[in-house]
């Protein structure tokens, strides 16, 4: 008996260090497939420095007081993949979701990782299959201190890019067969009804946006916020 309760006494401690399972989630492979769309990241154009541009990929929706109807925009649907692209492979980059119906975490964007060229433009690259309908809102978490240290090449002015500072983009998938309408924006949806969850996120007008938001660079955003 003593001899039992001795082993337990030494076990205690290692239950005492594992703790809870993590909240960070797991870095992803790079899925199988061919993207149905490509985003870049870090690149040079003309001579100039660009960050992640916050672009809203999905579909888009005109919004009127008594029906809703697609307007344009790319349709993404659960099973699509998206390529991410770091067009500067020295800089590292990371993607992760700041919101999303399921985990995003990219592994560290720096060649030699998935090195590929197109048009004599190298790139890395990284693939996320978009598994549930939803909005995928994602950023850089590549961090330094007070972040990474970016000199453009062209006027050579100095800027950190980060977590706080860094632009955020989305892709937005809907399930096939959804419904659009006033009812579903508003939430009165009947029970059971699959609404689209696109509508009012991606723009080109302030006509595919609800009337509190307005569209801001590709999205619907509230102009109150900061």
């Amino acid at each position: 008996m003593r001899r039992c309760l001795l082993a337990l006494l030494a076990l205690l401690p290692l239950a005492a260090c594992k703790g809870p399972a993590s909240e960070v989630p797991s870095i992803q492979d790079s899925a199988p497939g061919e993207p149905r769309t490509k985003v870049s990241l870090h690149r040079l154009l003309s001579g100039r420095y660009r960050a992640i541009a916050p672009a809203c990929v999905g579909q888009q929706y005109r919004i009127e007081a008594d029906a809703i109807t697609a307007s344009g925009g790319l349709v993404m649907r659960p099973g699509d993949v998206v390529e991410f692209r770091n067009y500067l492979p020295d800089v590292p980059a990371n993607v992760t979701a700041s919101s999303s119906p399921a985990p995003l975490y990219s592994p560290n964007l720096q060649a030699p990782y998935n090195l590929a060229e197109e048009a004599g433009e190298p790139f890395v690259y990284w693939r996320y299959e978009l598994p549930r309908a939803g909005v995928y809102e994602y950023f850089d978490t590549n961090l330094g201190e007070p972040g990474r240290k970016i000199v453009d090449s062209y006027y050579g002015t100095v800027t950190y890019v980060g977590e706080a500072e860094g632009p955020r983009g989305v892709v937005c998938v809907d399930e096939p067969g959804c419904t659009a309408s006033p009812d579903c924006l508003a939430g009165r949806a009947p029970e059971g009804t699959t609404c689209c969850a696109c509508v009012g996120v991606c723009c080109t007008t302030d006509a595919e946006c609800s009337s509190a938001t307005t569209c801001y660079r590709g999205r619907c955003v509230d102009p109150a916020a900061d």
